[in-house]
């Protein structure tokens, strides 16, 4: 009986230190397939796919933002969310899908800002109205100036849109559109001529523009129109240089005497 005993106690013992060999073992395989795993040397990053239409955006650009991140040279501990943010800082992306590719390739598509307007002297718009900042030196970009508070630039290039469809077909162009801290309007025009339209009534306003401009004689000499009236307009004239010095000279003239 004693015997019997001792043979089971023995084949407990035997059979639980096979087991806790075999979790060890196993343990022991799984930290060293970590550690390969985590080793720069093993499954490396080898290509950069770079696709979308870039008009703005180098490509060198975007290797550069990439190759910045700390665990881009292995496969299995680059994030692609890490990725997707890094690229979204730089100025000219709008949007950002990256996914990695087995064995070794990382695959980003781009969608770069439609740029829509000029703003603020130094910033940009997109077609949302989203204000950014990029580096346009040496570029060459027709469109429009806009300006105003920061809060409204979705409303002042929705604005001008309407604006610029309205008078577009009497052969107007608009170069300048400013909303005041007031929210006054305000437009110059590609001939020179500057328009104050106030703060409501714009379109109204913007008509009787168009139907009396081509009426007033000497428009050569109009620095701007306030049409900020129930009925009418107000016409400013460019200073005239030879009148104003005629008025200079005589006042010197009259100092002397």
């Amino acid at each position: 009986m004693g015997g019997t005993v001792t043979r089971t106690r023995l084949g407990f013992i035997a059979g639980l230190t096979l087991f806790v060999s075999v979790l060890a073992t196993l343990a022991w395989g799984l930290w060293q397939i970590g550690l390969w795993i985590t080793s720069s040397n093993q499954l490396p990053m080898h290509s950069l796919i770079i696709q979308g239409e870039h008009e703005y955006l180098s490509r060198e650009q975007v290797r550069e933002a990439v190759l910045a991140l700390p665990q881009v040279d292995n496969f299995f501990t680059l994030e692609v969310d890490q990725v997707q943010q890094q690229l979204l800082t730089l100025p000219w992306v709008s949007q950002v899908s990256v996914r990695k590719q087995w064995p070794d390739k990382l695959r980003v598509y781009i969608v770069e800002q439609d740029v829509a307007a000029f703003w603020n002297e130094g910033a940009l718009l997109n077609r949302q109205g989203d204000i950014f900042e990029a580096d346009y030196r040496g570029l060459e970009l027709a469109l429009v100036s806009l300006s105003g508070p920061d809060e409204e630039s979705g409303k002042v290039l929705t604005e001008y849109y309407g604006l610029q469809q309205l008078l577009q077909p009497y052969g107007y162009d608009i170069t300048h559109v400013h909303l005041t801290p007031r929210l006054s309007w305000e437009l110059a025009l590609s001939n020179g001529v500057r328009l104050i339209l106030g703060r409501e009534h714009i379109e109204t306003r913007l008509q009787r523009f168009i139907d009396v401009y081509p009426g007033i004689l000497e428009r050569e000499r109009i620095d701007y129109l306030d049409l900020r009236y129930d009925t009418g307009l107000a016409v400013g004239w460019k200073r005239d240089e030879e009148t104003d010095n005629d008025k200079k000279r005589g006042t010197q003239s009259n100092r002397r005497a």
